[in-house]
């Protein structure tokens, strides 16, 4: 028994390293911290505990975790999504994990891209990205900008700061080689225009 507990202690501390290099990282195509693409909703919610928010029709939905503040209350300005669709999965039906986005710089990609990045470093990384959207942001009242690395599995919202320098404001990843507009829109954008 005892080496059975110095085996698992071991195991642990091979796996928490691991665990905290990602936790924070942008994987194009595969996963936004611990929110993987492909998971399935149950997972997500049993590792970040029942969404904030949501919206939900026809077997896709979105889950919404918000940030909080100090004093434990909501910070809705900031907020990690999930984007899932109803699928078989190993036999089962389940809601499948289809996009993951995120609007806090507190996520990186490895070459350090963010939020907050600006256009001409995503550009130099992802020289394939291409417009694929813009729509008005009905809180804000800026217009974003969609751009879409397709064949990577990234997108990026971008928005007009002054000096007239785009300015990332949110990142999604989805499945490599699918449109980011496959899927419904993320709640409160549904002002979409597609170019």
């Amino acid at each position: 028994m005892k080496h059975l507990y110095f085996l698992g202690a071991a195991l642990l501390l091979m796996i928490a390293p691991a665990m905290a290099q990602t936790a924070w990282r942008i994987e194009p195509g595969q996963y936004i911290g611990n929110t993987k693409i492909g998971a399935t909703a149950d997972d997500m919610a049993a590792m970040l505990g029942p969404a904030d928010g949501g919206d939900a029709a026809m077997g896709k939905a979105w889950s919404i975790w918000y940030s909080h503040k100090k004093d434990k209350s909501l910070d809705s300005t900031r907020y990690l999504a999930v984007y899932s669709v109803r699928e078989e999965t190993n036999g089962k039906e389940a809601m499948v994990v289809k996009q993951v986005r995120v609007n806090t710089s507190s996520f990186t990609t490895e070459k350090g891209l963010r939020v907050g990045s600006a256009y001409i470093e995503i550009k130099k990384l992802f020289p394939a990205i291409k417009v694929v959207a813009e729509y008005q942001d009905k809180l804000k009242g800026r217009k974003i900008i969609l751009y879409d690395v397709r064949k990577e599995g990234i997108a990026f919202e971008m928005t007009t700061v002054k000096g007239g320098k785009q300015v990332c404001t949110a990142i999604t990843v989805h499945p490599q080689g699918e449109d980011i507009n496959t899927y419904i829109l993320f709640p409160g954008y549904e002002g979409l225009k597609k170019l």
